[in-house]
Formats: C-alpha cells, sequence, structure tokens
C-alpha cells in the first residue's frame, strides 16, 4: 500500500474499506443484470394448440420431455406489409428439437406448405405464422422474430 503524506492508518483503513465496498457493489449489480439479461419465462406448449416461441427460447411439450428451441431464421423474403407485390415470398426457421432424451434434431421450417409441417419422435410440428410482418420502411432493422407453432403428438 503507497504512503500518501499526512494520511494516518485510520484514513488509509476507511479508504482501502472504501474501495472494497464499491468493487462488490459493482460486481453485484453486474450479477443483477446478468440474470435479468439471462432470465427467459419457461413457455410450456399444451399439445395441439397454436403458442408463440420468440426467437433463441426453448419450450416443452407438457406431458413430455420433448424440447424445441427457435435457432434462427435462416430466409425471410415475405412482402413487406406496406409493398404491393407480385408473390407473397416465403420465410425459413430453423428449430433445434429433442425428444425422449435423445440428441438435438435441427429442422427447417417453411410459411408456405407443405413445408410447414416436420415430425420428430412422435411431434408433428408445424409453423402457423412467423411475426413481426416485414415493412419496407423498417430496412435492414433487426426483429424480435417470434414463431407461432402447433405441436402433436403421435
Amino acid at each position: 500500500m503507497q504512503m500518501h503524506p499526512g494520511s494516518t492508518p485510520r484514513a488509509r483503513l476507511h479508504s482501502r474499506r472504501s474501495q472494497i465496498v464499491s468493487k462488490i457493489a459493482a460486481l453485484a449489480i453486474i450479477a443483477v443484470a446478468h440474470g435479468c439479461a439471462t432470465m427467459e419465462k419457461a413457455i410450456v406448449a399444451e399439445p395441439g394448440v397454436a403458442f408463440s416461441l420468440p426467437l433463441g427460447q426453448t419450450a416443452t411439450l407438457r406431458g413430455s420431455s420433448a424440447r424445441i428451441t427457435f435457432a434462427q431464421v435462416r430466409e425471410d423474403s415475405r412482402c413487406p406489409v406496406d409493398v404491393t407485390c407480385v408473390w407473397a415470398g416465403d420465410a425459413k426457421i430453423e428449430l433445434t428439437v429433442s425428444t425422449n432424451g435423445s440428441g438435438n434434431d435441427v429442422r427447417v421450417l417453411s410459411l408456405t406448405p407443405p413445408n410447414n409441417e416436420t415430425s420428430a419422435g412422435d411431434l408433428r410440428i408445424r409453423l402457423v405464422g412467423l411475426t413481426p410482418a416485414l415493412r419496407q420502411s423498417d430496412g435492414n432493422m433487426s426483429r424480435a422474430y417470434v414463431a407461432q407453432l402447433v405441436v402433436t403428438r403421435g
């Protein structure tokens, strides 16, 4: 510890304690912020009922150990809602599916039938929507995508 002219041992101790308290407070704030950033609402899907799955999140299917994660949007060429298009376009998403403790299977679903459905184990997964809708006025702005899915068993 460096000695400062005119500082007493008591003043140095008080200064050291203040530094420690400041560091502990900073670490606590970082820990709380990290916890809030990584907390995600548990999504439990009911078989046969449409549910929303935000990008990067995982849903479990009630009554099974199946887990479905919305991994990424592979393509989004849908016609923006503020433009008139000749073709409606399409979007493709990638899901990671784990059934009955098996490894993760990657599935790509399209909004366009018949490629909007897939099977994994005893699950049948159907993509019924993807939000938000594109807008030309949004440009290349990143989007908080949410997939609407229906999952059934058997």
